[in-house]
């Protein structure tokens, strides 16, 4: 563990209440990404209740969502804390069904780079998925390429809107068509980069070696980033 890392706050914020729905069991999934992370630096496992906890993190690793089906409430308290993270040039890594998260709050649409859209956004049947990447010499420096194609037990989201800007990291195929399945956002003017892993349905997903791979790499990352932009 390099000295950066030793002294690194990890916070993974999980979804509850408003912040989660009846498909995800966040709690799990939150669980398997701070065991993947947890010899990166100090790794604190939080609720979106618990806002006061996300203080001090060098990564905020979202891992929420929102249930489509219902009112999506006032996010404001969650969304200035993000903000407020990403304008000291910290980095997030958000996971899954984050894209679905904090609909009330366009800021989250605009620092995410894209976003679940209800009535266009879909998955097939989850299943042993194709995952085909970005080769790293087509990325710029600083920008984390999973190592190779793979397959994962995992949900292919099909259809989400996505920003031009982004550095698509890794696709997926349907019906003939290909769909962004995690993107990378460097860096620029004083905000931190922020990562967007479409991945992570269930546990089983991240029981796949290149998975867990590229987000400790991703991690690795973006803790330097972290610890270039914002303090100890």
């Amino acid at each position: 563990m390099t000295d950066v890392q030793s002294t690194a706050l990890i916070v993974v914020a999980s979804g509850v209440g408003k912040h989660a729905d009846p498909w995800h069991a966040l709690e799990a999934t939150s669980a398997a990404i701070a065991a993947i992370v947890a010899d990166m630096g100090h790794v604190r496992v939080v609720t979106t209740d618990e806002v006061d906890a996300w203080a001090g993190a060098r990564v905020l690793i979202l891992n929420v969502s929102g249930d489509l089906g219902m009112p999506p409430g006032s996010s404001a308290l969650q969304m200035d804390a993000i903000v407020a993270h990403h304008n000291a040039g910290l980095p997030i890594l958000a996971v899954h069904s984050s894209s679905l998260a904090f609909r009330d709050d366009p800021r989250w649409r605009e620092i995410l780079g894209g976003r679940w859209i209800p009535g266009v956004t879909m998955h097939p049947q989850i299943g042993n998925s194709l995952i085909q990447h970005t080769p790293a010499d087509r990325l710029p420096e600083g920008v984390v390429a999973f190592e190779e194609d793979f397959f994962v037990y995992d949900e292919r989201y099909t259809n989400l809107e996505l920003d031009v800007a982004p550095h698509v990291l890794a696709i997926h195929t349907e019906d003939g068509h290909t769909h962004p399945i995690a993107w990378w956002k460097s860096a620029q003017d004083g905000h931190g980069a922020v990562v967007y892993d479409a991945l992570g349905h269930g546990v089983e997903s991240y029981d796949s070696r290149h998975h867990r791979a590229w987000l400790r790499d991703a991690v690795r990352v973006l803790l330097n980033d972290g610890h270039r932009s914002g303090p100890l």
